[in-house]
């Protein structure tokens, strides 16, 4: 059955991470308002999202970000992305421009504290993903890979490439299933979530062991068949795999602001008074031009 509906689902704060610290990275000039306001985020945000837009042509948008408190995965695992530094204030200042932007604008956005981006964005997913509702997610969060499946596509950078995950291609990027994601992530670990994995255990042993028994659970149900040495680390740090393994699986378990497909149509996206307002205050003509060019198509 040939999909009616084409969703993409961007991962917000992603988006404005890599959108902030691309300027930086470059080292090129900082972008500023004529008032001194930084806006090299802002403006690296929007011209991605309607470049995404622009060539993918969705029928629906929604733009996820991560909560403002502690996730119920930091308050179980005291060292979950503990190694990453908190970003700037500056950040954090272009970021609550962007989400009051989406706002005025219509795209429908929002967080849900205790959860991640990542979290909405499977919950969306459990809702709507079918043959009528195909899903683009751009991130480029490893995470989000155990969500590939007929209907469900990651757009990402891979060596610098820009691809589209999909069920049919993804064993041509990975070694393992998608369903597969989150029992490699628990076996290997994970050091930018801080997942300390099995020690010992390295990507090359976890492929074989998945590729011959499918999953974490499976595996210990057949210790007895494994290597002597590889048993013994298996049983010394299966608490750590186990928990590591729960901490990746991505959750569906609660309430979301949003009850059908309509409220994310592309459709719904308008150019009012109060959008104008910040962006002649932040001098943004480039951005206010595309914006108005998508308004008009």
């Amino acid at each position: 059955m040939k999909a009616n509906n084409k969703i993409l689902i961007i991962d917000g704060t992603y988006l404005a991470y890599k959108s902030y610290y691309a300027t930086l990275y470059s080292q090129g000039p900082i972008l500023m308002s004529n008032s001194g306001k930084q806006t090299n985020e802002i403006v690296a945000f929007f011209n991605t999202m309607i470049a995404l837009i622009d060539y993918h042509n969705p029928s629906h948008i929604f733009i996820a970000f991560d909560s403002h408190v502690k996730t119920f995965r930091h308050l179980l695992h005291k060292e979950y992305k503990a190694n990453r530094k908190k970003a700037s204030s500056d950040f954090y200042e272009q970021l609550d421009t962007i989400q009051t932007l989406l706002n005025h604008l219509n795209i429908k956005n929002f967080y849900i504290d205790g959860f991640e981006a990542d979290d909405i964005i499977a919950k969306l997913v459990n809702m709507f993903a079918n043959n009528e509702n195909k899903i683009l997610i751009y991130s480029a969060d490893q995470d989000l890979n155990q969500l590939v499946n007929e209907n469900v596509s990651i757009l990402k950078k891979i060596k610098n490439v820009n691809v589209t995950i999909t069920q049919n291609n993804f064993e041509n990027y990975y070694d393992f299933k998608p369903c597969q994601v989150i029992d490699y992530k628990a076996i290997v670990g994970d050091t930018s979530d801080n997942f300390k994995g099995i020690t010992g255990i390295g990507p090359k042993t976890a492929i074989e062991l998945l590729s011959k028994y499918e999953t974490l659970e499976n595996i210990y149900a057949n210790l007895d068949n494994l290597k002597d040495s590889v048993k013994q680390k298996f049983i010394t740090y299966k608490d750590d795999a186990m928990q590591d393994k729960y901490l990746a699986t991505l959750r569906v378990d609660f309430d979301i602001p949003l009850n059908n497909l309509d409220e994310i149509l592309l459709t719904n996206f308008s150019l009012p008074p109060k959008a104008y307002e910040i962006l002649d205050k932040l001098n943004l003509n480039l951005i206010k031009a595309k914006l108005k060019k998508l308004e008009v198509n």
